[in-house]
This record gives C-alpha cells, sequence and structure tokens, in this order.
C-alpha cells in the first residue's frame, strides 16, 4: 500500500496546477494520467496574461511554442471585424508541449507522477479514499478529479448534471513546414474566428509557429458537428484560405461541459473537482485553460488550509454561479431572433466586440 496525502487523478493543466501547489508546500500528492506524455491534446490554445500570472512565470520565459498576438479577427455573416490592443492580448501555444511542461514542474515540486496508468477502481475506506492501480493500491485521505469532461472521478461521486451545458468541438492541428506555410493567407499570430450563422458556435483558423489549428465548437445537437466542419472547410478551401492540396492532421473530437446550466458539483468532504472535470470553461467562448489552472490553484490551496466546504464559494467567487439568475431568465424568455440581433449588433460595434467577446468571453485583452 502507498499512502499519500492527496492523490490526483488527470495530468492536464488543472491536475499539473494542483499537484504543484500542494508539492511546493510539502505534501505527499500522486498524480496518475492514463496517457503517455507528451500527448497529442488538441485546443485551439490560447493562453491569456492571467494564466501566466497564476503559474508565476512571464510568458517569455515559457520554452514551448509560444505565439503572442495583438491582434484578433471575427467574422459574421461574411464580413470580417478586426480589433486590436497596443500590448499583446494573448498567446497562442501547443498543448502537448504545454501539458508536458506543467507535468514537468510538479514533478520537480515534488509530486510522484505516473502517466500511462489507468485507475482500476476507487473507493472509501472509512477516512481514507483507496485506489486501485495495476497490481498495487494507493490511499490518502483527499482525491482531486482533475481527468477532464469524462472524469472517472466525477462520474463515480455522481457530480455530473444531466442538464449540463455540452460543447462538441472537433478540431486539426498540423505542423508544417515554411515553404506550405507561406502558402496559407491566414497570418501568423491572429487568430481568425468564424461564427456560425446561427450563432450556437464558431470555427477558427490560428497559426502558431508553424502550427496550423483549424477546428469548430458548437453547443447545438441540432446540425451535426461533422456537417458543420465540412461546411468550414470546403467555405475555407473555396474562398482559397486553405490550398486544396494542403494535407491536414485528422480532425478530433472532444467535449466539454461549460459553466453556463446545470454546473457540475465540485467538491464533497473529502474530494474535488478541477477543471473540465468541474465543468469550468468560459460559458460562450469554451476557453477553459485558464479556468483550469486558477482552478487547480485554488483548490490546492483549499485542501492546504484544511477548507475544502470552501471550494464552491471560491469558484463562484472566480467563475460565477453556473446559473442563469434573474437577467438570465429574462433573455431565456426572449425569442430568438431578438437574442440574434443582439448578438450581431456586439459583434459588429467595435467597442462592444472587443469588451464582450474577445476580453470578456476569451479573456484576452
Amino acid at each position: 500500500m502507498e499512502r499519500y496525502d492527496i492523490i490526483i487523478v488527470g495530468g492536464g493543466p488543472a491536475g499539473a496546477t494542483a499537484a504543484e501547489t500542494l508539492a511546493t508546500e510539502g505534501a505527499r500528492v500522486l498524480l496518475l494520467d492514463s496517457a503517455t506524455f507528451p500527448r497529442v491534446k488538441l485546443c485551439a490554445g490560447w493562453v491569456t496574461a492571467q494564466v501566466w500570472e497564476s503559474l508565476g512565470i512571464p510568458g517569455k520565459d515559457y520554452p514551448g511554442t509560444l505565439q503572442p498576438f495583438s491582434r484578433a479577427r471575427l467574422e459574421l455573416d461574411g464580413q470580417v471585424q478586426e480589433t486590436r490592443w497596443d500590448h499583446t492580448a494573448s498567446y497562442g501555444i501547443i498543448r502537448s508541449e504545454f501539458d508536458h511542461y506543467l507535468l514537468q514542474r510538479a514533478a520537480t515540486a515534488g509530486a510522484a507522477i505516473r502517466t500511462n496508468t489507468r485507475v482500476q477502481t476507487l473507493r472509501r475506506a472509512g477516512e481514507t479514499w483507496l485506489i486501485s492501480i495495476g497490481d498495487t493500491q494507493a490511499s490518502a485521505p483527499v482525491v482531486v478529479g482533475a481527468g477532464g469532461h469524462s472524469c472517472p472521478v466525477a462520474r463515480q461521486l455522481g457530480a455530473i448534471d444531466k442538464d449540463e451545458a455540452v460543447v462538441m468541438a472537433r478540431e486539426s492541428e498540423t505542423r508544417l513546414d515554411e515553404a506550405t506555410l507561406a502558402r496559407v493567407p491566414a497570418k501568423a499570430g491572429i487568430p481568425e474566428l468564424i461564427l456560425e450563422d446561427d450563432l450556437n458556435g464558431y470555427g477558427w483558423v490560428f497559426r502558431k509557429g508553424p502550427f496550423l489549428n483549424i477546428g469548430l465548437g458548437c453547443i447545438d445537437a441540432g446540425r451535426a458537428l461533422n456537417q458543420r466542419c465540412t461546411t468550414l472547410l470546403e467555405r475555407l478551401r473555396a474562398e482559397e484560405r486553405l490550398p486544396a492540396d494542403i494535407e491536414l492532421e485528422p480532425f478530433r473530437g472532444h467535449a466539454y461541459a461549460v459553466r453556463l446550466r446545470g454546473p457540475r458539483r465540485p467538491s464533497g468532504k473529502d474530494w474535488l473537482l478541477v477543471g473540465d472535470a468541474a465543468g469550468l470553461a468560459r460559458a460562450f467562448s469554451g476557453e477553459g485553460i485558464g479556468p483550469a489552472i486558477i482552478s487547480g490553484r485554488i483548490a490546492a490551496s483549499m485542501i492546504l488550509a484544511g477548507t475544502i466546504e470552501q471550494y464552491p464559494s471560491h469558484l463562484d467567487q472566480n467563475f460565477g454561479a453556473g446559473e442563469p439568475g434573474r437577467i438570465g431568465n429574462i433573455i431565456g424568455h426572449l425569442p430568438r431572433p431578438f437574442l440574434d440581433r443582439i448578438g450581431r449588433t456586439i459583434c459588429q460595434q467595435p467597442l462592444l466586440r472587443r469588451k464582450m467577446v474577445f476580453e470578456g468571453a476569451f479573456g484576452m485583452g
């Protein structure tokens, strides 16, 4: 039997950040993940200044692929609107590099890291959690679920709300040589967001160093996601924004809950959920790296202080309550055409687009 103070299930940004924070303070931490790192993890991958601040490092000191940008484009109804800042608004990263970097930080801080290790069983024994891994067991008084949307800890503890708002996404990230990149009209470091006509999702094209990331996410169960992706690619190629002969890496799909309605139960007496396992992605953009890292820090501080019961209120303070509220309930009863007009107005007006879309929904700026 291996004994720890905390066992974390999931090695993404949330789990790695929690592990690094706890280990730095002397806690005995075991982090488990079923993947082998570096692992392919598709993500549009914008990291805000708040993320670097939470990590305690300047973005410029990050050793992986880093694409700072001070411009972003939004396309709706065939019209392209550009927003500019007089400083770096955010950064693009490659998730496989970024996640591996955070995991190495946790290991350097003293956390025990076991990748390529699947949790077989999770159960309570008195005041202790027992986790079966391979031919052994590990125990700890506290467990942290950081395994993403389908986190086994969240599933087993019944923390997932059946009415939660789930975003479905498909994306491809392809490393291209310089000659091929030169034929891609998209300018390096300027994310392009392409809103769906029904405003139920958006596609994106983002060049980060030698990588080209293309994807689409939506919160609508009506039109199939595959159909939306096919339409996006056909459009990009028809408009010569993506040369037809460029072979992209296969598109992969994933899902995540957003903090919009039916939020997940984030904690109990001796357990917590962080990042996507807690359904913390931003409600209208789906951006999840920032909430993952911030929640990892908050969870670690609550564990160290012995105040796990305060974790939900701290999440509410940082990310909102995840419930519609009075204004949200009013908006929910307004006719859809009226809401669409409001949405289009916000996207078309420069100040509203900057404040409510890029800086509000995405955390840029």
